[in-house]
């Protein structure tokens, strides 16, 4: 009876144990069915606001430890979207994109916002206007730069050409720099190259440029472009940027 009675102390520690582990389960419920909601109506919101295909998949993470906490707070400390189809003109590829700070009354602004832009190597065609200005044979991507190949003629001669381009990020366009350069496989300077090619010269030699300004909120600045994985990457980015369907409509325009 003593060893009974000793033990009945322990009855409600153990009760309030399991009512504190049932209360933090329900918590972390509460908390996962939250970030799904808000989750979800990102997704769809994003679908709408920026130029995603139809039918593109959109994932949508939303980071910091409570998602409650972070209602609570009004801000959201950290959202992440990747979709694997958007447009920008006549280019369409991949996007990755991470917004800090983004709070929930939407006429404030986020920290940051930045977009990773993946345009892969078959999408370059659709540039090829953009490149040179010179017809194409093939399009290609090789080490870090985008190799163009064609033929010249000179004098009736067709002459092998392949152009290696650099690419870059001017004054809110992609530019696209010959880099390197080679006639029937011999590598040549561009001085060179001019006295082989004459005035055809001049449409290889020159540095081009593609603007996607009038594709992208005006907010946006387009901070780089190199070459990843086989992959054009495009990096935009914007500070202190308001998020509301007004904002993103707003978009930016071209040199005239």
């Amino acid at each position: 009876m003593r060893t009974a009675q000793r033990g009945r102390p322990l009855l409600p520690a153990v009760i309030g144990g399991v009512v504190l582990l049932l209360i933090a389960v329900l918590l972390v419920i509460a908390d996962n069915t939250v970030r799904t909601v808000v989750r979800d109506a990102i997704a769809s919101e994003l679908g709408t606001a920026l130029p995603i295909e139809r039918g593109s998949d959109v994932a949508v993470e939303i980071g910091g430890f409570s998602m409650l906490a972070q209602l609570a707070a009004g801000r959201l400390e950290r959202i992440e979207v990747t979709a694997d189809a958007v447009d920008f003109g006549q280019v369409s590829g991949a996007a990755e994109a991470v917004a800090t700070g983004v709070p929930l009354d939407r006429s404030q602004p986020a920290d940051s916002l930045t977009i990773d832009f993946y345009l892969p190597e078959g999408e370059l065609v659709n540039l090829a206007d953009n490149l040179s200005g010179i017809p194409l044979d093939t399009i290609s991507i090789d080490g870090d730069e985008i190799l163009l190949e064609t033929e010249v003629r000179v004098f009736g001669i067709p002459i092998p050409v392949s152009i290696g381009i650099a690419p870059g990020a001017a004054d809110g366009q992609l530019t696209f720099d010959p880099n390197s350069l080679s006639v029937s496989q011999a590598t040549v300077t561009a001085e060179q190259l001019r006295g082989v090619l004459g005035p055809v010269a001049g449409a290889v030699l020159q540095t081009r440029s593609f603007c996607i300004a009038e594709f992208l909120p005006e907010a946006f600045t387009l901070k780089s472009a190199d070459i990843r994985r086989n992959e054009l990457v495009v990096r935009l980015a914007a500070d202190r940027v308001i998020l509301s369907d007004e904002a993103l409509q707003q978009v930016g325009a071209c040199p005239a």
